[in-house]
């Protein structure tokens, strides 16, 4: 038995190339500004003989009544799904639905016969997210210490400012970094701003930024998680692993990086801001520190909702959309006036 589903990206027309896929998602048209994209297959049988196949190789294998386990590869440009060996995906009528960052994907599962010692190869159909970020900083009253970040910092090899009007950045990336300064700014209030102590940022995903910074953001922090009324609260180790990627990021400056201690901290309340801080062997204040920011949608210690959003954001392809977050963003009056964008739907 060889069975093997081929599922092939077409955009515009052409081949979207899947370069690479891993357990944080999949690179596309090789890709190497961001993290990987994340990616979600939704996969079943579509027929009572089809299911009594999977139902018998479960029983087989000793999985679960909920379990099936398949495996993704990339060849030749295509994202390739087979059983974990030649034996474990049977001839048979399947459907799928797939979802992957900042692509629009059909929504409707699409179904398809697999036969004996055959590929079966698909083609979807995708497209970019049609939304688009328009920059308001052209104004004499854009915030100083926000024009300064963005004068001071440097990302894709580009200056930040350049960098946001480049065409070629996704929108998220933009829509995310400029959330995280506008938040940053109105932090822990507009005469005390953590914004100030960001030296340069140096990298932006969809859903999160690094920066360089100085020690005292880790003092506030820490005095601000300690104050009665408590703005802010350190997260109890251990930390999820995503936050290490922090420090894998720092090595070809920092030769001890792997000895960097992280602290997290964050913001009381739904759209949350957090920080998490490297901190150099010693906190040797003399040192350079460095901070993974990002806004959680739910605070999942503090309630039910807060845990199932929070839960949903952890596991949603497209991470925090921050596109739509914006509109959430301007309800609060000390955010609103740091947002030097708009988000246009083309």
């Amino acid at each position: 038995m060889r069975e093997r589903v081929l599922i092939r990206l077409i955009q515009n027309g052409s081949p979207l190339r899947l370069d690479s896929i891993s357990s944080e998602g999949v690179v596309l048209n090789s890709e190497t500004d961001a993290w990987p994209r994340g990616l979600t297959l939704e996969f079943d049988a579509d027929s009572p003989i089809t299911r009594l196949r999977m139902d018998q190789v479960r029983q087989i294998k000793g999985w679960g009544s909920k379990e099936y386990k398949l495996k993704l590869s990339p060849q030749d440009g295509a994202l390739v799904v087979t059983g974990v060996d030649p034996t474990t995906l049977p001839a048979g009528r399947y459907w799928f639905r797939l979802r992957i960052g900042d692509l629009i994907l059909p929504k409707q599962r699409i179904s398809f016969d697999l036969k004996e010692n055959q590929d079966r190869l698909i083609e979807v159909e995708v497209s970019p997210d049609p939304r688009q970020v328009e920059l308001l900083l052209d104004s004499p009253n854009v915030d100083q210490q926000i024009r300064r970040v963005l004068t001071q910092s440097e990302l894709d090899g580009l200056t930040l400012t350049s960098w946001l009007a480049d065409p070629q950045p996704r929108p998220s990336r933009k829509a995310c970094l400029l959330n995280l300064l506008a938040k940053l700014r109105a932090a822990p209030d507009l005469s005390e701003t953590l914004l100030k102590h960001i030296r340069q940022v140096f990298f932006a995903d969809v859903d999160r930024c690094y920066a360089a910074v100085d020690g005292e953001l880790f003092d506030r922090l820490k005095a601000l998680a300690c104050r009665d009324d408590k703005p802010f609260s350190a997260d109890p180790p251990p930390l999820p692993p995503v936050h290490r990627n922090l420090l894998r990021h720092i090595r070809s400056v920092e030769s001890d990086a792997d000895k960097f201690r992280l602290h997290s901290f964050r913001r009381r309340g739904n759209n949350s801001l957090r920080a998490t801080v490297a901190v150099p062997p010693g906190a040797d204040s003399s040192r350079r520190f460095y901070a993974e920011f990002d806004i959680d949608l739910g605070a999942p210690e503090r309630d039910f909702e807060g845990f199932f959003i929070h839960l949903g954001e952890v596991l949603s392809p497209d991470k925090t959309d921050h596109l739509k977050l914006r509109e959430k963003l301007a309800t609060d009056q000390t955010v609103r006036e740091f947002l030097y964008y708009r988000v246009i739907d083309e």
